[in-house]
Protein backbone atom coordinates (compact mmCIF):
# COMPACT_ATOMS: atom_id res chain seq x y z
CA UNK A 1 0.00 0.00 0.00
CA UNK A 2 1.47 3.56 -0.57
CA UNK A 3 2.70 5.42 2.79
CA UNK A 4 0.10 7.93 1.44
CA UNK A 5 -2.79 6.64 0.22
CA UNK A 6 -5.19 9.29 -0.31
CA UNK A 7 -7.80 7.40 -2.53
CA UNK A 8 -8.00 3.49 -2.80
CA UNK A 9 -10.29 1.05 -4.98
CA UNK A 10 -11.29 -2.54 -3.92
CA UNK A 11 -12.85 -4.10 -7.54
CA UNK A 12 -15.04 -6.95 -6.79
CA UNK A 13 -15.34 -5.80 -3.09
CA UNK A 14 -17.95 -8.77 -1.93
CA UNK A 15 -19.16 -8.09 1.48
CA UNK A 16 -16.50 -5.05 1.99
CA UNK A 17 -14.33 -6.98 4.24
CA UNK A 18 -11.15 -5.73 2.60
CA UNK A 19 -12.68 -2.36 1.60
CA UNK A 20 -13.09 -2.19 5.31
CA UNK A 21 -9.49 -2.57 6.16
CA UNK A 22 -8.25 -0.62 3.20
CA UNK A 23 -10.36 2.79 4.55
CA UNK A 24 -8.11 2.49 8.25
CA UNK A 25 -5.33 3.24 6.42
CA UNK A 26 -6.44 4.91 3.43
CA UNK A 27 -8.09 8.42 3.46
CA UNK A 28 -11.17 7.04 1.38
CA UNK A 29 -12.00 3.76 0.13
CA UNK A 30 -14.50 2.96 -2.91
CA UNK A 31 -15.33 -0.87 -3.13
CA UNK A 32 -17.02 -1.73 -6.28
CA UNK A 33 -19.07 -4.83 -7.41
CA UNK A 34 -22.03 -6.09 -9.79
CA UNK A 35 -23.86 -7.85 -7.51
CA UNK A 36 -26.19 -5.95 -5.83
CA UNK A 37 -26.51 -8.68 -2.95
CA UNK A 38 -22.75 -8.24 -2.31
CA UNK A 39 -22.95 -4.21 -2.09
CA UNK A 40 -26.01 -4.54 0.34
CA UNK A 41 -24.29 -6.80 2.49
CA UNK A 42 -21.23 -4.68 2.28
CA UNK A 43 -23.06 -1.58 3.22
CA UNK A 44 -24.27 -3.00 6.05
CA UNK A 45 -21.72 -4.20 7.46
CA UNK A 46 -19.73 -1.22 6.93
CA UNK A 47 -22.17 1.66 8.22
CA UNK A 48 -19.46 2.35 10.79
CA UNK A 49 -16.90 3.24 8.52
CA UNK A 50 -17.46 6.83 7.57
CA UNK A 51 -14.32 6.99 4.83
CA UNK A 52 -16.01 4.23 2.54
CA UNK A 53 -18.60 3.76 -0.01
CA UNK A 54 -20.07 1.04 -2.01
CA UNK A 55 -20.89 0.80 -5.54
CA UNK A 56 -23.31 -1.67 -7.40
CA UNK A 57 -21.43 -0.96 -10.80
CA UNK A 58 -19.40 -2.83 -13.76
CA UNK A 59 -16.01 -1.87 -13.48
CA UNK A 60 -15.54 -1.94 -16.42
CA UNK A 61 -18.04 0.02 -17.76
CA UNK A 62 -18.02 2.43 -15.14
CA UNK A 63 -18.19 6.54 -16.12
CA UNK A 64 -15.24 9.34 -15.04
CA UNK A 65 -18.13 10.69 -12.26
CA UNK A 66 -18.04 7.28 -10.56
CA UNK A 67 -14.62 5.86 -11.19
CA UNK A 68 -12.25 9.05 -12.61
CA UNK A 69 -9.41 7.94 -14.92
CA UNK A 70 -5.81 8.61 -13.26
CA UNK A 71 -7.34 8.99 -9.57
CA UNK A 72 -6.78 6.09 -7.42
CA UNK A 73 -3.38 5.33 -5.64
CA UNK A 74 -4.53 1.92 -4.90
CA UNK A 75 -6.35 -0.53 -6.75
CA UNK A 76 -7.17 -4.28 -5.06
CA UNK A 77 -8.49 -7.26 -7.00
CA UNK A 78 -9.16 -10.50 -4.89
CA UNK A 79 -10.17 -13.66 -7.07
CA UNK A 80 -12.04 -11.10 -9.88
CA UNK A 81 -9.84 -10.60 -12.65
CA UNK A 82 -10.96 -13.67 -14.25
CA UNK A 83 -14.52 -12.70 -13.61
CA UNK A 84 -14.06 -9.15 -15.80
CA UNK A 85 -11.37 -10.93 -18.42
CA UNK A 86 -8.00 -10.93 -16.95
CA UNK A 87 -6.67 -8.65 -19.80
CA UNK A 88 -9.51 -6.13 -19.82
CA UNK A 89 -9.45 -5.53 -16.19
CA UNK A 90 -5.14 -5.04 -16.06
CA UNK A 91 -6.05 -2.36 -18.43
CA UNK A 92 -8.89 -0.83 -17.01
CA UNK A 93 -6.82 -0.57 -13.59
CA UNK A 94 -4.17 1.49 -15.37
CA UNK A 95 -6.58 3.93 -16.61
CA UNK A 96 -7.97 4.34 -13.48
CA UNK A 97 -4.42 4.66 -11.39
CA UNK A 98 -2.68 7.77 -10.45
CA UNK A 99 0.82 8.07 -11.68
CA UNK A 100 3.04 6.52 -9.05
CA UNK A 101 -0.08 4.21 -7.76
CA UNK A 102 -0.35 0.75 -7.14
CA UNK A 103 -1.80 -1.94 -8.54
CA UNK A 104 -2.01 -5.62 -6.17
CA UNK A 105 -3.77 -8.89 -7.64
CA UNK A 106 -4.53 -11.91 -6.34
CA UNK A 107 -6.26 -14.02 -9.62
CA UNK A 108 -6.81 -17.12 -10.41
CA UNK A 109 -5.26 -18.70 -13.04
CA UNK A 110 -6.06 -22.42 -14.58
CA UNK A 111 -3.28 -25.22 -15.52
CA UNK A 112 -2.22 -25.13 -18.83
CA UNK A 113 0.81 -27.80 -18.51
CA UNK A 114 2.31 -30.42 -16.68
CA UNK A 115 4.01 -28.19 -14.73
CA UNK A 116 1.25 -26.20 -13.71
CA UNK A 117 -0.80 -29.77 -12.47
CA UNK A 118 2.46 -30.78 -10.41
CA UNK A 119 2.37 -27.57 -8.48
CA UNK A 120 -1.41 -27.62 -8.22
CA UNK A 121 -1.02 -31.14 -6.76
CA UNK A 122 1.81 -30.77 -4.55
CA UNK A 123 0.03 -28.03 -2.77
CA UNK A 124 -3.24 -30.03 -1.97
CA UNK A 125 -1.86 -31.18 1.43
CA UNK A 126 -1.27 -27.79 3.02
CA UNK A 127 -4.32 -26.59 1.57
CA UNK A 128 -6.36 -28.76 3.17
CA UNK A 129 -4.62 -28.27 6.56
CA UNK A 130 -4.57 -24.68 6.33
CA UNK A 131 -8.61 -25.26 5.68
CA UNK A 132 -8.97 -27.50 8.28
CA UNK A 133 -7.43 -25.14 10.72
CA UNK A 134 -9.51 -21.79 9.59
CA UNK A 135 -13.01 -24.26 10.06
CA UNK A 136 -13.42 -24.31 6.35
CA UNK A 137 -14.14 -22.02 3.46
CA UNK A 138 -13.84 -18.13 4.25
CA UNK A 139 -15.93 -17.07 1.37
CA UNK A 140 -18.98 -14.90 1.87
CA UNK A 141 -22.31 -16.55 1.21
CA UNK A 142 -23.66 -16.11 -2.41
CA UNK A 143 -20.48 -15.19 -3.51
CA UNK A 144 -20.67 -15.36 -7.40
CA UNK A 145 -17.94 -17.81 -8.55
CA UNK A 146 -16.29 -18.42 -12.04
CA UNK A 147 -13.57 -20.37 -13.60
CA UNK A 148 -10.62 -19.31 -14.55
CA UNK A 149 -10.29 -17.30 -18.15
CA UNK A 150 -6.56 -17.77 -17.83
CA UNK A 151 -3.74 -20.16 -17.44
CA UNK A 152 -0.68 -19.30 -15.31
CA UNK A 153 1.58 -18.96 -18.70
CA UNK A 154 -1.56 -17.07 -20.44
CA UNK A 155 -1.92 -14.58 -17.33
CA UNK A 156 2.00 -13.85 -16.32
CA UNK A 157 2.11 -12.69 -20.44
CA UNK A 158 -0.96 -10.38 -20.38
CA UNK A 159 0.86 -9.03 -17.42
CA UNK A 160 4.32 -8.92 -18.82
CA UNK A 161 1.88 -7.12 -22.15
CA UNK A 162 -0.20 -4.97 -20.00
CA UNK A 163 1.31 -4.06 -17.45
CA UNK A 164 5.27 -3.91 -18.27
CA UNK A 165 7.55 -4.17 -15.04
CA UNK A 166 4.64 -5.94 -13.28
CA UNK A 167 5.65 -8.79 -10.72
CA UNK A 168 4.03 -12.02 -11.00
CA UNK A 169 4.01 -14.49 -8.44
CA UNK A 170 2.33 -18.17 -8.15
CA UNK A 171 0.90 -18.90 -4.71
CA UNK A 172 -0.85 -22.21 -3.75
CA UNK A 173 -3.16 -24.07 -5.73
CA UNK A 174 -4.68 -21.79 -8.57
CA UNK A 175 -4.15 -18.42 -7.33
CA UNK A 176 -1.05 -15.84 -8.25
CA UNK A 177 0.03 -12.70 -6.81
CA UNK A 178 0.40 -9.46 -9.38
CA UNK A 179 2.04 -6.30 -8.45
CA UNK A 180 2.59 -3.33 -10.62
CA UNK A 181 3.25 0.40 -9.95
CA UNK A 182 2.30 3.02 -13.06
CA UNK A 183 4.93 5.09 -14.01
CA UNK A 184 5.30 8.37 -12.77
CA UNK A 185 5.13 10.03 -15.97
CA UNK A 186 1.39 7.92 -16.37
CA UNK A 187 2.71 6.11 -19.27
CA UNK A 188 2.91 2.20 -19.53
Amino acid sequence: MPGNCREALDVGCGDGTLARLLASRSGRVTGIDLSAEMVESARDQSKEVENVRFLEADFLEAGGRELPPGHYDLITMVAVAHHLGTERALARSAELLAPGGRLAVIGLAGPGSVVDLLHLAAAVPSVKLLSRRRGGSSAPAKMPVADPDTTFGEARETARRVLPGSRFRRRLLWRYTLLWEKPRDGRH
